[in-house]
């Protein structure tokens, strides 16, 4: 009866830790927009099993080798017949990945350490910002960190140390699981050699069983399937792949993310990842020495392979390609603190207090600071979406990017992706200036989007011919922690027209030498379909200030229904670039809101200085509009 109590408990404290862990997890999972990293998951998961199984992805022309492996986007793939593809489906297989290497994390601690331990380093998993962080991305950390979990777990119930014998079912989940690493992230064979070492530190007291070391080659043969792919992917990533990186900016961003992830930074996070480090230092030192051998050659056998792999060819990039390591941290940082508590309760007590302290600072971070934010791809498809007109075009630099424009855009306008990529990355200058001025030629309006990747337009050419062949209306600039975001809006020329060619013409004069010489609006409409409005503006003499006016409607008693603000053109074409007596046409698209009632109303303009909101006049009343 005592031990199903302590069962049942024990098993109750692994759930919570779970309901906690699923919790951090799927708060906030579509919060951000995705970025780039996530996009070529997109497009993996997306198109049919030959091209995921190819490992291809298809760049305007250019059939490229992805440089990750199929595992993870079969998976992906397969998951999303069913969830979908918005932000959250993508995401939350991610989530479940995550999740379900928290109960392999607590039966390998039980396993080498004891019940409390296990819940310790189960806990430390569950509020780790570094597994949250990559348990919210559409990427495969969190699979491979699964599979390599199970592995090393396959390992330690395949070889008990207390008995002679050797499962050869756990061997067999062993062999599985490591093919499975492997064909979900390459750096998974850098844990190959931990797997013969641990095979040795298990078996070494029985002489019959040491041939087991050479074990892990069978799931390292499977490389050899990969292999021809791998070698494309290198080859066509020369130049522009890792560079080398010191042991020690290695050794200090692995102990940063592990201990408080990447959204922590100051005084307060190294003061975390000390005392972190000294608990993981702790609990080796008081562990079996059979333990730490295996807690030390976890964390740095693979992490020492891929440093002197990498005088060869650099593969370091980041922490989370060895986030496979990360069990061990938190398994001897969980020993310390239980090494500590036999000591000093009080003390203990404390420096779990200061690991969850440093894990709600860094995960507030994640969840609401602005600087860790993704890339805000949704902002411009905001903007774009709500100021395109019909006869638009797009420009989308770089070619990479495609997959978010057409997630985010939804093909609002046409577009075409510049530069012109070749096979053998040289640039073709001509070819590109050529497009740019047959866009502008053929298109009232062209918009540049530039995303810069950096390899796609190092230099910005592409902006840079539309600077020189067209005039620059409107500039925005959007958040972007791993790119920068802009939205350039072009014309040909300043859009001007005859006073002869205005539909509607009008004569009122505001201050500040600006004149309202017409328009033309729809009078009819139905709610939630765009509007286009023109306005026609002219300033009687240079001023040195851009105007913006308010566009609104109103029903019968004056109220307002919507209102639409903007510097006519754009902030980078306003009224203190106009020449006097020009008569520039300022179009706008307007949407109403879907819910406004049928009924009759009224268009009503007012320019006012952008600096102070002052209006330069009064409100003029256009026409009537007949909303359905």
């Amino acid at each position: 009866m005592t031990v199903l109590s302590h069962r049942a408990r024990a098993a109750l404290a692994l759930c919570v830790v779970l309901l906690l862990a699923f919790a951090l997890r799927v708060y906030r999972l579509d919060a951000n927009a995705l970025w780039w990293d996530e996009s070529l998951s997109l497009y993996r998961s997306t198109r049919d099993l030959g091209t995921v199984l190819a490992n291809t992805i298809l760049i305007q022309t250019i059939l490229t080798t992805d440089t990750i492996p199929q595992g993870y986007f079969l998976l992906l793939n397969l998951f999303v017949r069913a969830a979908g593809t918005s932000e959250f489906a993508l995401r939350f297989f991610s989530v479940l990945a995550n999740v379900a290497t928290l109960p392999l994390l607590y039966v390998l601690a039980r396993r080498w350490a004891s019940p409390a331990v296990a819940w310790l380093a189960a806990f430390l998993g569950a509020i780790s910002p570094f597994y949250v962080w990559y348990a919210q991305e559409a990427r495969p950390y969190a699979l491979v960190l699964f599979w390599s979990t199970l592995a090393v777990y396959a390992l330690a119930r395949a070889f008990p140390v207390a008995s002679f014998s050797v499962s050869r079912s756990y061997i067999v989940v062993y062999i599985l699981a490591s093919i499975a690493a492997l064909f979900t992230h390459y750096l998974a064979l850098f844990l190959f050699p931990f797997h013969a070492l641990a095979i040795g530190i298990l078996v070494w007291q029985t002489l019959a069983r040491r041939w087991w070391c050479l074990l892990p080659a069978l799931p390292a043969a499977s490389l050899l399937v990969l292999l021809p792919q791998i070698l494309t992917s290198m080859a066509g990533n020369i130049g522009r792949g890792p560079v080398f990186v010191p042991l020690d900016v290695i050794l200090r961003d692995l102990l940063h993310s592990f201990s408080v992830g990447i959204t922590l930074d100051g005084t307060v996070a190294t003061l975390i990842e000390i005392v972190m480090l000294i608990l993981f230092v702790l609990g080796v030192l008081a562990a079996r020495s059979r333990l730490s051998l295996l807690l030390v050659g976890y964390l740095l056998v693979p992490l020492l392979a891929i440093f002197v792999f990498s005088f060869f060819r650099p593969v370091y990039q980041n922490s989370r390609y060895l986030i496979a390591l990360t069990p061990a941290f938190y398994l001897g940082v969980a020993l310390g603190i239980a090494a500590l508590a036999r000591w000093r309760r009080a003390f203990a007590g404390l420096a779990l207090g200061l690991c969850v302290l440093g894990a709600l600072l860094s995960l507030h971070n994640g969840y609401f600071d602005a600087r860790y934010a993704k890339d805000d791809h949704r902002g411009w498809a905001e903007a774009l979406h709500k100021r395109a007109c019909v006869g638009d075009f797009l420009i989308l630099t770089s070619p990479h990017a495609e997959e978010l424009y057409r997630y985010y855009a939804d093909d609002v306008v046409p577009m075409i992706t510049l530069p012109i990529l070749r096979a053998d990355r040289q640039p073709m200058p001509e070819v590109d200036r050529a497009y740019v001025r047959a866009a502008l030629q053929n298109h009232a309006r062209v918009w540049y989007l530039g995303l810069h990747v950096p390899f796609d337009d190092p230099d910005a050419r592409i902006e840079q011919y539309l600077r020189e062949e067209g005039v620059l209306l409107d500039e925005a600039h959007f958040a972007g922690r791993s790119t920068a975001i802009t939205l350039l809006l072009f014309a040909r020329a300043l859009p001007t027209a005859e006073a002869t060619e205005i539909p509607r013409p009008l004569e009122v004069a505001f201050a500040g030498h600006l004149r309202l010489r017409g328009f033309a609006a729809p009078t009819s409409g139905v709610a939630g379909k765009p509007l286009r409005v023109k306005l026609y503006w002219q300033v009687d003499e240079p001023v040195g200030e851009d105007y913006a006016v308010s566009l609104r409607l109103v029903d019968a008693h004056g109220a307002r229904i919507g209102q639409w603000d903007a510097v006519p053109l754009g902030n980078r074409a306003g009224s203190s670039t106009w020449s006097a007596g020009q008569i520039i046409v300022d179009e706008r698209v307007v949407t109403l809101e879907p819910g406004i009632p049928p009924g009759v109303y009224r268009w009503q303009v007012v320019p006012y200085r952008s600096a102070t909101r002052h209006a330069l006049g009064d409100v003029v009343t256009l026409d009537e509009i007949h909303i359905r």
